[in-house]
C-alpha cells in the first residue's frame, strides 16, 4: 500500500496490522517518487527504485523491516525535448522484477517501448520482445518463463506482447482484431490480463463501438492467438486451486465462487478480485 510519505506500508492479511518500511531519496520529488511502485519479487519480498533509480529491497518477514539498496541501477533515457525519463516496476516474480517507461507526458515513442529485467544481484539484461506498442502494464506466468506486456499509446488495435525472460523475443498478437488487422483507432480497451494456474493467458476488455463491432468479453491465448473465453459477454472468470471465481455483470458486479459444482454468492459492487497462490 503506498502512502504519500517516503515510506511503503504492508498490512498483515492474518492479522490486519501494518509495518512501515522506509524508502528516503525521493526528496520533495512526490509526483515522480518511484518508491511508491513496488513489485513482489518472491516470497514475503519486494523491491522498488529509490530517487537515483537504484534498485532497493525488503524482506517484509522480518521483525523490522529495513529497506537494503542494492548495486542495481536502472538507466533514464531520452524522452520528449530531451526530458529524461524514469523507469518504473510494473511487474515482478520469483528472483527479478520487470522494468519500464510507462507512457508520460514527456515520453517519446521509442522510449515507452523498452523494458528490462531486473535482478537484485545483476545487470538490468534488456528484453526485446519487439512490441509496436507501449509497455505499461505486465504480468508473468506462474513459472516465471513468460511475460505478457500490453499498453496502448497510439490509435491503434490493442495487442499483447508474450514475451519469453530467457531470450527476451516475443510474439504480439492483436486482442479482438484478426491478424494483420491495420486500426486508424482504438478497437478495444484492456481492462485486466491474467495468467491461471493451468498457464492459460487471459484478458478482460471493453470495445470501443464507435470503432469496432467487437463486444465487451474475455479471451484466452491459445496457439499463438486470442479465442473467446466462452464466457458472459459482461464477466470475468478466473480459475482457482477447486474451482472459479466469477465477476458478473459490469464494473461493479457480484462475485461468485464455483467449487464441487456448487456456486455461492460472495459480494456484490466487486471490481476485481486476486486469488492466493
Amino acid at each position: 500500500m503506498p502512502s504519500f510519505l517516503d515510506e511503503v506500508v504492508a498490512v498483515s492479511v492474518a492479522n490486519g496490522k501494518t509495518k512501515s518500511v522506509p524508502c528516503k531519496g525521493c526528496g520533495d520529488r512526490k509526483s515522480e517518487c518511484q518508491c511508491q511502485i513496488v513489485a513482489p519479487i518472491g516470497g514475503s519480498r519486494i523491491a522498488w527504485l529509490d530517487g537515483n533509480h537504484h534498485l532497493v529491497i525488503t524482506d517484509l518477514a522480518d521483525t523490522s523491516p529495513r529497506p537494503r539498496r542494492t548495486d542495481v541501477t536502472l538507466p533514464t533515457q531520452d524522452g520528449f525535448l530531451d526530458q529524461r525519463v524514469s523507469p518504473q516496476l510494473i511487474a515482478g516474480t520469483d528472483g527479478a522484477a520487470l522494468a519500464a517507461y510507462p507512457e508520460t507526458s514527456k515520453t517519446g515513442f521509442d522510449v515507452i517501448k523498452q523494458a528490462y529485467l531486473v535482478t537484485p544481484d545483476g545487470k538490468p539484461r534488456r528484453l526485446r520482445p519487439d512490441r509496436p506498442d507501449s509497455i505499461d502494464e505486465a504480468v508473468f506466468s506462474p513459472d516465471g518463463t513468460q511475460v505478457a506486456l500490453t499498453g496502448n499509446q497510439e490509435d491503434a488495435c490493442a495487442t499483447v506482447t508474450v514475451a519469453d525472460v530467457a531470450s527476451g523475443k516475443g510474439k504480439t498478437a492483436p486482442v479482438s482484431a484478426k491478424p494483420g488487422t491495420t486500426c486508424d483507432n482504438n478497437d478495444v480497451y484492456i481492462d485486466s490480463l491474467w495468467w491461471d494456474r493451468d498457464t492459460t493467458l487471459n484478458v478482460t476488455f471493453q470495445a470501443d463501438h464507435e470503432n469496432t463491432t467487437a463486444k465487451d468479453g474475455q479471451r484466452r491465448f491459445e496457439g499463438g492467438r486470442w479465442v473467446d473465453a466462452g464466457v458472459p459477454q459482461t464477466g470475468e472468470v478466473r480459475q482457482l486451486n477447486a474451482g472459479t471465481a466469477t465477476i458478473q455483470g459490469h464494473a461493479p458486479g457480484t462475485l461468485f465462487i464455483r467449487s464441487d459444482g456448487e456456486r455461492a454468492k460472495i459480494d456484490t459492487d466487486v471490481r476485481y478480485v486476486t486469488a492466493a497462490p
